[in-house]
């Protein structure tokens, strides 16, 4: 009984609970003061007479607020009627403004990147799978229009076949190793030693020149005087040196030329074979160039793929490093993705080391066991550009993020001996280059991060603008670097720096061509502009390097030598990345603009006969008002290039075909002419034909390409979807092959009459008609000589093949 009184009591003291809490509150009509005060208030507005009275010089109703306001709140300690006043009035601002809930949302999915999600993915037959992203130039190409593309491999698969040419006549001629770039699996394919007491390190012993041959190239490889090795200060020379004596023992008995082997290799304490390892790799950068022996082949691959804490010492990483420098020196494959693996390593060796760190801190009084602090500060610079060249022509993210890489670590560099364009020629990466290298770095980096930050929308229009001043503010002029004579006052440094600020600036602007929105004239007259620069200054550069090798390496220009000689191999590590880049879009851009036919503007042959208007390559920059001139454009990239082919410049081809890269760089200017000129053949052919009819007399057609609208907004030029494609896809009437060409003329004149659509329709037909034709005469052809004819080394019979 007692149990149940107590629990009606507690339900219904609920209920009064539960009453009290639905019980409305009565709206605040007094103002604050009287409120607060317990005063009986008038509510005259705006101040009450009790306000007036006592003299204040505010009265405040909260009636008026647009949401609930606290007793604690109106009468705390610290009175905010203020602020709550404040509150009000921009809440009130805000509705005003129409602001929605989904405003932000909508705003970031504005934003979005367009670019982070780009890729192509590789497939080979074999299985082998590489996915390139955003800021490769595959995936750029695979983003591009379908007809140039089929057209594109047809030629490059020609250019396969002349490769493939190359390397057995060159193999044949070496008589050494294959030119290949799976040499590295020789090491599991090699036939075990019969005699057991022969080790890997006595195998290496066995094809090393003589111990004091060997001493004297690792003191040449130190040498500035000829400036080949930039590489060098990386390493500290005395560590280097007394590495050498510890490790390489020479043997008692002498040699023929009275010098003495090398007979014995130990390696220091705790087992760090990477002493000997950066040894085996100048000899390998300067001595074997290309035709590394397999004995070494084997024991370099064998140090790379351990994978313990035992290898965390310093020469790892300058061991990596040395063996990314002797492949892009001289087993380049323009697009750097052989060169993943080893930069993923790099990266993460020197993330291991604490490179990242204040180095002159971390390693103090250090220096009898690192070597000295320069080079290990210079060794981080390299591996910081490497990593970069990697990102950008693969196209993925940095190894080595802005976690790691803080910009204002370069800020004390003292810049005073940036203006070095009258400094020796030889001067190769010196202060003023490591200067500007560190800039760049500090300028770009964040820029390629940029591009996969799916968060924001790069601005790579204002990035442009940046590097073009930087190069206007921190290089010599333009002209330095695109006259023959003037560059070879430029220090082989800066060349480099330049060429990387080349190659950036033409992937930000390809990647904003591939957005339709971002396209307009100016960034085609800008990308046209660069396009042709970059050209200029990589066979500037090429003839400057096999200048300096005739002077400082004759011995190694002879016809007779098979090697690449050390300046070229250098000029190829400069300009591999940039020549396939910009001869692509070179190709792609001028293939787009010639195969348009709207609103009357043709290529005639009337002026053909003209000489095209010299073009300015003293600038990156073009005034917006600036038509572009492709005639011109095209005859000024067939004159850089035809220097290549004078002559005079036999000895240059003779080297450069000693390097498949060099072969591919040949084949590809000798593609992107072919397909261009061809293009141009058919389009004069088939407009000339079409004017001489007699009822397109009074048509107006443009007669000269120098009136190419670029700079008109509203013209389509340079807009792959604008193409008139012969696949059927935009016009049903289209024809493949010669014999249909007048059945598709008749069918269509009737339609034609003086409608300049309906002409640009039909010449359009008419041009991919003869195109298609052409194409497939050549593409018919056994072998397609035409590519290398010029470029043929002394002693290959191409007839014999």
């Amino acid at each position: 009984m007692l149990k149940r009184d107590r629990l009606q009591g507690d339900i219904s003291s609920s209920e009064d609970t539960a009453k009290k809490g639905r019980k409305r509150r009565k709206p605040i009509k007094s103002c604050a003061f009287c409120r607060k005060r317990k005063l009986r208030c008038d509510q005259q507005k705006p101040m009450c007479l009790t306000c007036v009275s006592r003299g204040r010089p505010d009265c405040f109703y909260t009636d008026g607020f647009t949401h609930s306001i606290e007793p604690n709140e109106l009468f705390g300690s610290t009175p905010n009627i203020e602020l709550l006043q404040r509150v009000d009035e921009l809440e009130k601002k805000l509705n005003g403004a129409g602001l929605k809930k989904e405003s932000v949302s909508e705003k970031r999915k504005t934003a979005r990147n367009p670019y982070a999600n780009l890729y192509h993915l590789q497939c080979k037959g074999s299985g082998r799978r590489i996915t390139y992203g955003p800021t490769s130039l595959r995936t750029y190409l695979s983003n591009d229009n379908v007809q140039f593309m089929k057209r594109y491999n047809q030629f490059r698969s020609k250019v396969k076949i002349e490769i493939n040419k190359w390397k057995s006549d060159i193999n044949k001629w070496k008589f050494s190793n294959k030119w290949t770039m799976m040499s590295e699996f020789g090491a599991l394919e090699s036939t075990m030693v019969e005699n057991s007491n022969s080790n890997v390190l006595k195998q290496v012993c066995d094809t090393l020149p003589s111990y004091e041959q060997t001493l004297n190239i690792i003191t040449d490889f130190f040498c500035d005087e000829r400036g080949t090795n930039d590489i060098s200060q990386v390493l500290d020379k005395n560590k280097v040196i007394n590495d050498f004596n510890f490790s390489f023992l020479p043997g008692n008995k002498l040699l023929s030329n009275g010098e003495r082997p090398i007979e014995t290799l130990l390696p220091s304490i705790n087992k760090n074979y990477y002493k000997i390892g950066v040894i085996l790799m100048i000899l390998c950068i300067r001595h074997f160039y290309e035709d590394t022996p397999p004995e070494i082949e084997k024991f370099v691959v064998m140090l790379t793929g351990f994978s313990t804490a035992k290898v965390s010492f310093v020469e790892h990483a300058q061991f990596i490093l040395l063996r990314y420098h002797h492949r892009e020196l001289f087993l380049a494959c323009g697009d750097d993705s052989h060169m993943i693996t080893l930069v993923d390593l790099l990266c993460s060796s020197a993330l291991t080391l604490g490179l990242h760190l204040n180095i002159r801190e971390v390693y103090k009084n250090q220096e009898n066991i690192v070597g000295s602090l320069t080079s290990l500060e210079n060794l981080w610079v390299w591996i910081l550009l490497s990593d970069f060249n990697v990102s950008l022509n693969v196209g993925r993210c940095l190894a080595i993020n802005s976690s790691y890489f803080q910009a204002d670590e370069f800020d004390n560099d003292d810049g005073s001996q940036v203006k070095t364009a009258n400094s020796s020629p030889t001067t190769l990466f010196g202060e003023s280059g490591t200067y500007k290298m560190k800039s760049f770095l500090k300028l770009a980096r964040p820029m390629l991060d940029e591009i996969y930050d799916k968060s924001c929308f790069p601005d790579l229009e204002k990035n442009c603008k940046i590097l073009i001043n930087f190069v206007e503010t921190e290089f010599a002029p333009i002209s330095y670097y695109t006259s023959t004579d003037l560059i070879s006052k430029v220090p082989l440094g800066e060349i480099k720096v330049l060429l990387q600020i080349l190659n950036l600036l033409l992937t930000f602007y390809s990647l904003r061509f591939l957005v339709p929105s971002k396209r307009d004239a100016v960034l085609k007259n800008n990308v046209l502009q660069t396009i042709l620069v970059s050209f200029s200054v990589v066979t500037n550069t090429t003839s400057l390097c096999f200048k300096l090798d005739k002077e400082h390496f004759p011995e190694l220009v002879a016809p007779d030598c098979p090697n690449l000689s050390p300046f070229m191999a250098l000029s190829l590590a400069y300009t591999n990345f940039l020549f396939p880049r910009a001869s692509t879009l070179f190709c792609t851009f001028l293939y787009h603009n010639l195969t348009l036919f709207g609103k009357g503007y043709y290529l005639s042959s009337d002026n053909q006969d003209e000489k095209p208007a010299d073009w300015d390559l003293s600038t990156l920059s073009i005034p917006s008002d600036k038509d572009i001139d492709l005639h011109s454009a095209f005859q000024t990239f067939s004159d850089i290039f035809d220097g290549w082919l004078n002559p005079n410049n036999y000895e240059l081809r003779n080297i450069m075909c000693r390097s498949c890269s060099f072969v591919a760089i040949i084949g590809m200017e000798s593609v992107c002419r072919s397909v261009l000129e061809k293009v141009i053949e058919c389009k004069i052919m088939v407009e000339k034909t079409r004017m001489q009819q007699p009822h397109n007399t009074n048509t107006p057609i443009d007669p000269s390409l120098d009136d190419l609208p670029f700079t008109n907004n509203n013209a389509s030029m340079g807009d792959p979807p604008a193409v008139l494609l012969p696949d059927g896809q935009n016009n049903n009437n289209t024809v493949t092959g010669g014999t249909g060409q007048q059945e598709l003329s008749s069918k269509d004149n009737a339609n034609v009459g003086d409608d300049e659509d309906g002409l640009a329709r039909f010449v359009s037909d008419e041009f991919w008609a003869a195109c298609d034709f052409g194409w497939e005469d050549i593409m018919n052809q056994p072998d397609y000589k035409c590519l290398f004819d010029t470029h043929q080394k002394p002693g290959f019979d191409r007839t014999e093949d």
